[in-house]
């Protein structure tokens, strides 16, 4: 059965008015195990779409951020994450958003990520085009750096790396809006943290439809099939098209200890 990416679509969107209108500035956070924040916010979200994903899709495998997996080892895996970008979400600040990404047979096939307060859709089917609601994106060219270009970075990435790169940096504070913005032409390239897969299932997608790429800063990158059990990337990626990623790439160091 092929992915109705329309439907997709739907889900990501009602599931942003869900939390605009019941859940945005009036919930309070709580901290996890891992010392990360969660609200009831991610968790009904997550319960919500993953009851439409199993009433349209019943034999695929979903695996979500607050929830426990359930067949990773099915031809199709779900990978959502309600609202990425939390500490933004309880913070009252706009760049949050709701991602659904689709591997299957252990490729990302589809993404969809909404940002419900600027409603904004970004969406992509592998080996098709990306787009921006209903236009379609391209990583930017790559080019010298102005002094008013930018790319997004964690915001913890001055703890272990420098980066002399001549334009300006920017914490957008979720990873699947730096993924729209590098695909969308606006970043000229983004460094994403070891984030975990529902961070940047859909985003993987999208930004590589827009034409973009994704290189780890470090060391090599296991397929996709690993990475739905081990979770988390082993490494910092940096996304974008391929002739500015690397020279992102040689424009950042490690700190010595």
């Amino acid at each position: 059965m092929e992915i109705d990416i329309a439907l997709a679509r739907a889900w990501a969107q009602r599931a942003g008015e869900l939390l605009l209108r019941s859940y945005f500035n009036q919930v309070s956070p709580e901290r996890k195990l891992d010392k990360s924040l969660v609200t009831a916010a991610d968790r009904a979200i997550e319960d919500w779409l993953r009851e439409q994903i199993h009433a349209r899709y019943p034999d695929h495998g979903v695996m979500g951020e607050e929830r426990e997996p359930v067949g990773l080892d099915r031809e199709y895996v779900w990978v959502i994450d309600p609202i990425d970008g939390t500490s933004s979400f309880v913070s009252g600040l706009p760049m949050w958003a709701v991602s659904i990404g689709v591997i299957r047979s252990g490729q990302p096939v589809a993404g969809v990520i909404y940002l419900p307060v600027l409603g904004d859709c970004y969406w992509a089917l592998a080996g098709g085009s990306a787009f921006w609601n209903e236009t379609p994106i391209h990583v930017a060219p790559p080019q010298p750096p102005s002094p008013n270009d930018w790319i997004a970075i964690p915001s913890t990435f001055h703890r272990a790396y420098t980066i002399h790169y001549p334009g300006k940096v920017r914490v957008l504070g979720s990873v699947a809006a730096d993924c729209c913005y590098v695909a969308r032409g606006q970043a000229q390239a983004a460094i994403i943290g070891r984030a975990k897969v529902w961070d940047v299932a859909a985003g993987w997608v999208i930004v590589q439809a827009a034409g973009g790429v994704v290189c780890p800063l470090e060391g090599e990158l296991p397929d996709w099939q690993t990475l739905l059990h081990t979770v988390r990337l082993p490494t910092p990626v940096v996304i974008g098209h391929p002739q500015q990623v690397a020279q992102v790439c040689a424009w950042v160091r490690r700190m010595t200890p």
